[in-house]
């Protein structure tokens, strides 16, 4: 018997004689650890800020500390709840140290100890905010390969938050772009032109390209905003578009994703904790993830000569601070097998809605 299934037999029935301890609290999961503000950051004085500190050494700016629940609290892990991350970061937007001060994830359930979670967060350490910083690339898998939720959302959580204090301490700035309105025109356009277009973006993962020893796209991925007339009627069906248009609420937006080839672009995460682990998308210091209830399933693609998919789906963008009229950047890790050991590779490219769709 595999060693995982014993403690995972015993949380069961745990739960099944105790569930209303279980489901409101999951105590039994809970970590809190104790911290100082020189524990990310080497300097002598801090000075308190709105949502971070400022530390100096030598009476000179060294850098700043900060708490992520006070920038990206709504991002929560496998257990619902958020990943308290105490946070360093230089002037330069170099990552000086990362401490975890709460977590209720129950990597536990899948052999995994603490240490590999502490371990996976050193990571980050030397690395520059303003560079790719990815799951998969820069950040390894290999100590915390059975936990790709919580790998994922504490990445985005470290990520997001440091790139809101550097905006907010003016380190970086991002364009303010042109009061744009999406087109309400529609026009019938075909699927070869819609990708000629970029209205519909492309990533091609070759096999080759993630050291496997075969030939052919590993995965053949689409993807593109659902919201705009021309894009999302084609691609989604008149009947389909209207439903989308009228379940989103103010400030919402939404973008389809399909794909074909072996990989998965939904992988399993979402089935088993509620939230696609394997992509997410990232605008300015905002990095948005997806939960199941933000998600519909698609099976075709209605633009007329589109190639046949392997699986799709709709999601939902529900905050209101995304602004769909400036570019962003789709973010996707894939997990593979080479032998009996599993890797991960994470792969982005950025979108734009294509000028002819803005008014």
């Amino acid at each position: 018997m595999k060693k995982w299934i014993v403690p995972l037999l015993l949380i069961f029935c745990f739960c099944f004689y105790f569930p209303s301890t279980v489901y409101s609290q999951w105590n039994f999961f809970e970590h809190r650890y104790k911290y100082r503000l020189e524990d990310v950051l080497e300097a002598s004085k801090f000075v308190e800020k709105k949502g971070y500190w400022e530390g100096y050494k030598n009476n000179k700016l060294a850098g700043y500390v900060f708490l992520s629940k006070n920038w990206t609290k709504k991002l929560v892990g496998y257990s619902g709840k958020h990943l308290e991350t105490l946070i360093g970061m230089d002037t330069s937007g170099t990552i000086t140290g990362v401490k975890i001060i709460f977590h209720s994830e129950p990597i536990v359930l899948i052999g995994l100890k603490e240490e590999n979670y502490q371990n996976f967060i050193k990571q980050y350490k030397g690395k520059n905010i303003l560079k790719d910083i990815s799951v998969g690339n820069e950040i390894s898998m290999d100590v915390i390969t059975g936990a790709t939720v919580t790998a994922v959302v504490q990445n985005a959580i470290i990520l997001r938050s440091a790139k809101k204090v550097a905006s907010q301490t003016g380190m970086i700035k991002f364009a303010k772009g042109k009061n744009l309105k999406i087109s309400k025109k529609f026009e019938h356009i075909k699927w070869k032109e819609l990708l000629n277009s970029k209205a519909v973006k492309n990533i091609v993962v070759n096999s080759r390209d993630l050291g496997l020893d075969k030939e052919g796209a590993y995965l053949d991925l689409y993807f593109g905003i659902a919201t705009v007339p021309s894009i999302g009627r084609n691609v989604l069906g008149d009947k389909l578009y209207k439903e989308t248009i009228d379940r989103l609420k103010e400030g919402e937006s939404a973008i389809f994703v399909f794909s074909k080839g072996e990989g998965s672009f939904k992988g399993s995460g979402f089935a088993r904790g509620g939230l696609f682990d394997r992509f997410n998308i990232e605008q300015e210091d905002r990095v948005y993830v997806f939960k199941d209830k933000d998600y519909r399933i698609l099976t075709e693609i209605k633009a007329e000569n589109a190639p046949r998919i392997r699986e799709g789906g709709l999601f939902i963008i529900r905050g209101k601070d995304f602004n769909p009229t400036n570019s962003f950047k789709f973010n996707i890790m894939l997990s593979y097998r080479v032998g009996s050991k599993k890797e991960f590779k994470s792969f982005s490219l950025d979108y734009k809605i294509p000028a002819r769709f803005l008014e």
